[in-house]
């Protein structure tokens, strides 16, 4: 059945996953700069950091708290989560022991194998932008008929956006997202259908950081 509402619990790989969906609107949690944006329209980092720590340990987070927390700590920039400040903060303050990961400082650009090796040894997960502006977890990877091959959570689930959707590989049943279509005046003129977990070629990453297993 498809997702629709503001969580639901999917499989990814054999693991059982609450999936924070952005889509929906009642993601009504503030999470602004300075002006009144919410989770469901800014919450793109905090809901994959959700994720992330959910991948590692097993527990699910609870975004309102995260978003909370990346306001009060130089986490939320002008144009969405400050990805290496968020991170920085987390550990500055002794607090990334509570989503069970670490960061080392390591946001790479360019080191594409680095980032594969990391998913695929099972060393931990990603932040990344798999298309500016819009952050996303990774938190696999495989080669598969000659092709590495790496997985995504996103919580705006894209596999459909024209910037995504020509690199993805597979998708994962059970991660269907159903989502409402408007027409240039704001109208709903119909549903669409996109996946929130799938598997991308392994050159699409950008602008990653690295979060580590404790």
């Amino acid at each position: 059945m498809s997702i629709t509402g503001i969580s639901k619990e999917i499989k990814v790989q054999g693991r059982k996953i609450t999936f924070f969906n952005q889509r929906n609107r009642d993601w009504s949690h503030p999470y602004a700069y300075h002006n009144t944006e919410t989770l469901s329209s800014a919450g793109c980092g905090i809901f994959s950091l959700c994720h992330c720590a959910q991948w590692l340990t097993g527990h699910v987070q609870t975004p309102e708290k995260w978003a909370d927390f990346s306001c009060a700590n130089g986490g939320r920039g002008d144009d969405g989560t400050d990805r290496p400040a968020l991170l920085h903060a987390l550990m500055a303050t002794g607090t990334n022991g509570l989503l069970g990961l670490r960061y080392e400082e390591d946001g790479l650009r360019n080191d594409l194998d680095t980032l594969y090796s990391f998913l695929l040894n099972g060393e931990g997960v990603a932040l990344c932008n798999l298309r500016v502006g819009h952050i996303v977890s990774l938190v696999a990877a495989r080669e598969k008929d000659g092709v590495k091959q790496v997985l995504a959570i996103d919580s705006y689930s894209e596999s459909a956006s024209e910037k995504v959707r020509d690199h993805v590989i597979e998708v994962l049943p059970g991660s269907e997202i159903t989502y409402a279509v408007k027409n240039e005046a704001g109208l709903i003129v119909g549903e669409s259908t996109a996946y929130a977990a799938f598997w991308v070629d392994a050159s699409l990453p950008r602008d990653f950081n690295l979060l580590h297993r404790i």
